[in-house]
């Protein structure tokens, strides 16, 4: 910034230094035509120069630009601009790659421009071995982030991958967690499994899975049928609609869980048995019997039939609070309904336009509306509960002072020669038992008439990911102001012509377009000769 500052009182100098010469001429010289329109070609000059060096400085400080790429591919999301501002500590990122790329040079500049706590540094991992040494570089282009005393290895880029947001503000995300929360998905009744499926027909949760692993969480199946319990660690539970339906058993696990203040996630296609429908009952929530249908033609215009419902209408929460009118797309949906109970707390998520209805008859040739047993719309789908759990009596561990010592056990007799049935030590009074976390103040449910968004192929469609995870960090506590929409993916736009495709392009652009190009010339000329 110096340098222009030098050149800007050098100008200035110089343009009144000529003035102060051309003033002490004498005769007619300010007279004269040509020394007004020099003058006036001066101050004009001057001036635009002026005007170029601030508009310069101005658009250094206050930088404006227009991304008109298809995801927003230079524009930071929503979410990653709410991360970086509310950074209370400094991050640093490291790119051990050499010579600095320009696009991963203008994305970390970008990142910058949000929180002062922000900062990146190219190194070269063959100059600086002792900087390398310390975050264990074992290749060129790894990218470190370092917060605190913690270090995370966030990708590692080449000339065919560069740097992603996704992947550095989920590094972002993962780093400043004390410690992972846990997400367990009911498994063992025919719900859509955890791993990629080799028959495309048959759903699966496999994206799901990635995307909350990607996004710092574990999870893990449970079959209570195998393990009838939920373990301590479970952040959130995941039930979905599945071939067969919860045993009693399971459902009063499931249903203890809710009241030591555990998080339940409860997803149910239409046209499939209600899990928990008794524990739904008490939380004043039921499934309407119907499939979802949209008569607007939305559905028709992306190339959807109208039982996949467009959504575009979102409550007040923080789970869609950024969504706007964004399309969240749920195929095969069910009306939830809803009652007020007290000590709940429900908001509406996901809401249909006025065009629609819940239809009754499957079976029916032709879908029409009939007011006697359908449901019109509005319809909620999903609806976001908080119950507020009554506080539990103290429970005091230790024993009353009259049964520090209490009696012995009374003696059995024995039969024969056999000795009496062995006795479990009591516990020393002084050390208290703990089995089980203490309950929360509040429980956390969100259900959804919908199973099949969070399925691969319907996961990554408009916002259907941002809904699912925003759901998962709403219910496992996360920070509130950080739940908004992610980062995209780039899109893969290169072109891969045929060896035929290729040769056609040769010709095109090296013989036919500049032939084509001199014929036109040589007519031309041609035609301005014989009219001479």
């Amino acid at each position: 910034m110096w340098w222009v500052i030098l050149v800007v009182i050098a100008a200035v100098g110089a343009g009144v230094a000529g003035f102060l010469f051309l003033r002490g001429l004498k005769g007619d010289f300010w007279q004269r035509r040509a020394t007004e329109v020099d003058v006036n070609l001066l101050i004009s000059t001057t001036a635009m120069v002026v005007i170029l060096i601030l508009v310069n400085l101005l658009a250094n400080k206050y930088s404006w630009r227009i991304d008109l790429t298809e995801t927003k591919l230079y524009t930071l999301s929503p979410q990653t601009q709410q991360i970086l501002k509310n950074l209370s500590d400094p991050v640093k990122v490291y790119v051990f790659d050499s010579p600095p790329n320009n696009y991963d040079r203008q994305l970390l500049k970008n990142y910058g421009r949000y929180s002062k706590y922000f900062s990146f540094e190219f190194v070269d991992p063959q100059i600086n071995l002792s900087l390398a040494q310390k975050f264990k570089v074992d290749r060129r282009g790894n990218v470190y982030l370092q917060w605190r005393d913690k270090q995370q290895l966030v990708q590692t880029v080449s000339p065919q991958s560069r740097l992603e947001e996704n992947k550095l503000t989920n590094a972002i995300l993962k780093i400043k967690r004390e410690t992972a929360p846990v997400i367990y998905i009911i498994q063992g009744h025919g719900e859509p499994p955890l791993e990629p499926t080799t028959q495309p027909t048959q759903p699966s949760f496999s994206q799901a899975v990635k995307a909350l692993t990607d996004n710092g969480y574990v999870v893990k199946p449970l079959n209570l049928g195998q393990s009838p319990l939920i373990p301590p660690d479970a952040s959130v539970l995941i039930v979905s609609s599945g071939e067969r339906n919860l045993l009693p058993g399971e459902e009063k696990i499931i249903q203890q869980y809710l009241e030591k203040g555990g998080n339940l996630l409860i997803m149910v296609n239409a046209s499939s048995e209600v899990p928990l429908a008794k524990t739904l009952s008490q939380w004043g929530v039921k499934f309407h019997d119907s499939v979802v249908v949209d008569s607007s033609g939305s559905g028709e215009a992306l190339g959807l039939g109208p039982s996949v419902a467009i959504i575009t209408n979102y409550g007040q929460h923080p789970i869609t609070r950024d969504f706007n009118n964004g399309l969240t797309i749920l195929p095969w949906a069910r009306p939830v309904i809803t009652e007020n109970k007290p000590s709940i707390e429900k908001t509406p998520l996901l809401i249909t336009n006025n065009q629609s209805w819940g239809e009754t008859n499957l079976e029916g040739e032709k879908v029409v509306f009939e007011p006697t047993t359908d449901k019109q719309g509005p319809l909620e789908i999903a609806v976001a509960l908080v119950r507020k759990n009554p506080p539990l009596p103290p429970h005091n561990n230790n024993p009353p002072s009259s049964q520090k010592n209490p009696p012995s056990p009374p003696q059995t007799e024995t039969k024969g020669d056999l000795p009496p049935p062995p006795t479990s030590p009591s516990p020393p009074p002084s050390s208290p038992i703990v089995t089980t976390k203490p309950p929360r103040g509040t429980t956390k449910m969100v259900v959804v008439g919908n199973a099949n968004f969070a399925t691969d192929g319907w996961l990554l469609q408009q916002l259907n990911q941002d809904f699912f995870l925003n759901t998962i960090s709403w219910l496992a506590d996360e920070d509130e102001q950080l739940l908004s929409i992610r980062p995209q993916e780039a899109v893969n736009r290169r072109l891969r012509p045929t060896p035929l495709q290729v040769q056609l392009l040769w010709w095109l652009a090296l013989i036919l377009l500049p032939l084509l190009a001199l014929l036109m010339a040589f007519f031309t000329w041609w035609h301005r000769n014989r009219l001479l």
